[in-house]
């Protein structure tokens, strides 16, 4: 038998901190559907629940772009500095990274383009602290490029059901 995954709203927002990021860089670029990367930034000096979203390029960025290596763990998405590339392939290896089906490789590049909102991010942080990220789905809805930056890009957090 198998499983359908069905998807129920978890959370509705505009992308915070859009005007903050290098965003901008893939704006024309983004569409509606588009899904973001969650990953926990406990260590966030302005907020221990911050979410930071990373939206991995359809086409290859200039090289003086901020751009970060990402890999998922089964548990949750890892963020590796670009200059331990090496070692981080070996540590990927050896962890048993698994990869994602929207993904081609167990390392990805992407740009980070913004947070969870703070006013929403608490329980969501919870849930991808307690290792539940692969049951959670960021995806673009809507974009506006005549809008303030802050307004731009609104998002939706799924919770995936299995049925």
């Amino acid at each position: 038998m198998l499983l359908k995954r069905n998807k129920a709203e978890f959370l509705n927002c505009n992308l915070a901190g859009f005007g903050h990021t290098e965003g901008y860089l893939v704006l024309d670029e983004m569409r509606p559907g588009d899904k973001l990367l969650m990953v926990r930034e406990d260590e966030n000096k302005h907020d221990s629940d911050a979410i930071a979203l990373f939206y991995v390029p359809k086409q290859k960025l200039t090289e003086n772009v901020q751009t970060h290596l990402i890999g998922f763990d089964g548990r949750k998405y890892l963020v590796f500095e670009d200059e331990k590339l090496v070692d981080v392939e070996a540590d990927l290896a050896a962890s048993r990274i698994k990869r994602k089906s929207q993904h081609k490789g167990d390392v990805v590049e992407a740009l980070h383009v913004g947070y969870i909102p703070a006013s929403g991010n608490s329980q969501l942080a919870s849930m991808l602290d307690m290792g539940y990220a692969a049951i959670y789905e960021c995806v673009i809805t809507r974009i506006d490029k005549e809008a303030h930056p802050n307004q731009q890009v609104q998002i939706r957090v799924n919770v995936l059901q299995n049925k």
